[in-house]
């Protein structure tokens, strides 16, 4: 399993990120990791953004497993509540991101 982490916005606008492989990962982190993403409850692809607030942070996920990859691109108050200890794990794991980097994950994450 592949996650692709992008979060944006928020007051100051910034953009964190992270790309995660499972198999690079210690055997309990791997674990949680896959416990987080089988607990979420994002199993189909989705693009979900509140109508109010000017100043949420938006994420998109990219999650790739075996042939399948789901694209899941909300805002803080659109993330399903199931999702929200994954959101706490890959929002740890973020650095701050060039727009340049954020572009070239994304495109990754795609297939681009």
């Amino acid at each position: 399993m592949r996650i692709t982490f992008l979060q944006s916005g928020g007051f100051a606008g910034m953009i964190k990120g992270c790309e995660i492989d499972a198999t690079d990962l210690a055997p309990g982190e791997r674990h949680e990791l896959e416990s987080l993403v089988a607990g979420s409850g994002l199993t189909e692809s989705f693009e979900r953004f509140s109508d109010t607030g000017r100043d949420l942070r938006q994420y998109e996920i990219v999650i790739e497993r075996d042939a399948a990859v789901q694209r899941i691109c909300c805002d803080d108050r659109s993330v399903p509540e199931s999702a929200r200890p994954l959101m706490a794990f890959l929002s740890a794991r973020a650095r701050p991101q060039s727009p340049d980097v954020a572009a070239a994950l994304r495109r990754r994450a795609v297939g681009g």
